[in-house]
């Protein structure tokens, strides 16, 4: 593509991206597959030594997992014999059935609020002793309220059977002390507000579906106008807050000094005796005020300086719309990644499950009814592999719709303006052939190195968590701590920043990953004020699109539930259903927006080479510019 020292595109992509190419990465690939039947291996592992059945049961004080363990197998229920003290919660067995008054029907998993609570008293109805199961505690099944020692105490109260696993007292000042350990009315309430907006929820997918393309439409009619609104607003609200702080300072130094309505509207005595007050010192407020002012100068002298540049994003992003709109079957792969991404989260999360029960269960003494585990060395091994294959996997995926979707943004582009050739290939499925034909190794090398940089951050941030306590004593490693984790963020954005580039690099010129992202960063530096004012708006413009998607949904769903007699009087926490229609809103809106994002920085690249190319060539103007893009460059 250039030369070594990166002095410029190479000329024989004049017409578009090369068409004679070879597999690219190999050794890459191999060690992805030979990787994935690792994890494959794992799986086996986790399947056949695990059973996520001893997570979801209860446990007794002796560890054993009710209606799992050989010894309680027939007693699938927890009973806290002495819920008299949260102190004593430990103090549990596993129980065949829930005790109930002898005139109730059995037992059933309820979804709903307890329907009445009783006072405490004795009851005759109740049976005199549990069908438990004893352990190293509880060691007897029967009544025993009169022991001096709370361990025991056996209580036999009224209950109902709650998540098929636990025996909820009714008696009110038991369930009281059982409901603050796990949550008892909000896990109900939330669970049955979900399962009663269920449809609402999956309607939301499309909710947000039609406010991605309402966006998509806004943002070629109004790109112009919001970023010259978004640039006035941030220099106006500079003013403003220069303007208040140098009041302030004044307010408290020298009140004539300010206008006449001014001083009329402000009791300047009791400002100077509140901040005397408090130690404040008005020149603070001076400072702030010059450092505003001079922010909002900054801004104005680059909107000077940066006119043509910022009218070049205008034009890219309104372009970006154009790529959607001509090849609009691109839509469609974000959200079949997104289905293959779930999909691999299921399998994931299932394996998890099973890799994590696969440990032994703690001996920890007086612990809470629910499982705890301890592992092996080679367990640990395996968990650590098992998250580093949902880091390179899940980046992957979404590297090959990326490599993809700049594929097809450099075959379209090529295919506009004056140079344009009638007849050439179709964007998307080109784009997808070569992909698969030549270039899983590219992205397999991008994404590991994106994996490695996320799994490192992982064990900062777990190990930070670890010896939190120990690190906060030593104010430097505290720093130190915080600055290698700020670090590690920074440095993989701006990995994920050169991935994109080299991914359109590596489909412009057909080489492997290193070859394209030292060509990609050559380019950058060769135009750093165009890339970063582009792709500041671009960022921008996501983030719009994301929120602008996300709040929305969640909205519309909020005011259907509460206006609607379906759910009005049937939904306890409308917040909790309008909540998760605006998370799958944010999803939705981050997969729908990211084609738009990465169209962004593939035709930039693209303009950038096209027009080094023509330079070279001698025309000084990139010739296969699509019409937006041209008209930028008739008005220059």
């Amino acid at each position: 593509m250039s030369s070594e020292k990166g002095e410029g595109t190479d000329p024989k992509l004049r017409n578009g991206p090369v068409v004679e190419r070879e597999c690219t990465d190999i050794f890459c690939l191999l060690l992805f597959i030979v990787f994935t039947f690792g994890m494959f291996y794992i799986s086996g592992y986790a399947f056949k030594n695990g059973d996520p059945h001893r997570i979801a049961q209860p446990y007794d004080p002796d560890h054993r997992a009710c209606g799992v363990d050989e010894d309680v197998a027939d007693y699938p229920y927890i009973y806290f014999a002495n819920p008299t003290n949260p102190k004593y919660l430990y103090v549990t067995t596993c129980v065949s059935e829930c005790p109930q008054e002898q005139s109730e029907p059995a037992p059933t998993a309820r979804h709903n609020k307890i329907s009445h609570l009783e006072e405490t008293k004795t009851n005759s109805k109740l049976p005199s002793e549990l069908k438990c199961q004893p352990n190293s505690i509880v060691k007897s099944c029967k009544q025993n309220m009169l022991s001096t020692n709370p361990e025991e105490v056996v209580v036999i109260y009224n209950t109902e059977l709650f998540m098929k696993t636990v025996c909820l007292p009714t008696t009110k000042q038991y369930y009281e002390t059982v409901k603050d350990k796990i949550d008892v009315e909000t896990m109900e309430k939330v669970s049955n507000d979900m399962i009663t907006t269920k449809w609402l929820i999956f309607g939301s997918i499309g909710i947000s579906l039609v406010l991605g393309f309402i966006f998509l439409f806004l943002i070629e009619t109004l790109a112009g106008c919001v970023i010259w609104t978004l640039l006035f607003l941030l220099f106006s609200v500079l003013i403003a807050g220069g303007v208040y702080t140098t009041g302030y300072y004044y307010a408290l130094t020298d009140p004539s000094k300010l206008p006449a309505s001014a001083q009329a509207e402000i009791d300047a005595q009791t400002l100077q005796e509140q901040a005397q007050a408090n130690n404040v010192n008005p020149k603070n407020y001076l400072y702030i005020g010059i450092t505003l002012f001079s922010l909002a100068g900054l801004i104005l002298l680059a909107v000077c300086c940066m006119y043509s540049r910022i009218r070049l994003a205008i034009a890219i992003l309104e372009t970006a719309c154009d790529y959607v709109q001509a090849n609009f079957s691109v839509v469609v792969l974000p959200f079949v990644t997104f289905f293959i991404m779930l999909l691999y989260f299921i399998y994931w999360f299932v394996v998890a499950l099973y890799l994590y029960s696969s440990g032994e269960v703690t001996n920890k003494p007086k612990q809470l009814p629910f499982g705890q585990f301890t592992f092996t060395q080679n367990q640990k091994i395996f968990a650590n592999l098992h998250l580093f294959g949902l880091l390179w996997n899940s980046s992957f995926i979404i590297a090959s719709v990326e490599f993809i979707i700049a594929g097809s943004v450099c075959i379209w582009y090529f295919q506009q303006g004056p140079r344009a050739q009638e007849g050439g290939p179709i964007p998307l499925p080109t784009a997808i052939g070569r992909f698969f034909r030549y270039h899983l190794g590219t992205v397999a090398f991008g994404s590991l190195i994106l994996a490695i940089i996320e799994f490192i951050r992982i064990w900062l941030a777990v190990l930070y968590k670890q010896q939190e306590e120990l690190i906060k004593k030593n104010k430097f490693f505290e720093y130190l701590f915080k600055c290698l984790m700020c670090c590690m963020w920074c440095f993989e954005k701006c990995v994920q920043y050169i991935n994109k580039n080299a991914y359109v690099v590596s489909n412009m010129t057909g080489k492997g990953f290193f070859h394209s992202a030292k060509e990609a960063v050559f380019l950058i530096a060769r135009n750093p004020l165009r890339f970063a004012t582009v792709g500041g708006f671009g960022e921008i413009f996501i983030a719009l699109g994301r929120g602008f998607i996300a709040l929305l949904t969640a909205l519309f769903c909020y005011f259907i539930i509460t206006r609607t007699e379906k759910f009005k009087y049937n939904v306890t926490y409308p917040e909790a259903p309008a909540l998760l229609c605006g998370a799958i809103g944010l999803v939705v809106g981050s997969l729908f927006m990211s084609i738009y994002g990465v169209a962004c920085d593939a035709i930039l690249i693209v303009f950038v080479m096209d027009e080094e190319m023509e330079k070279q060539n001698g025309k000084g103007v990139a010739l296969c510019c699509p019409p937006k893009l041209e008209k930028f460059l008739e008005d220059q």
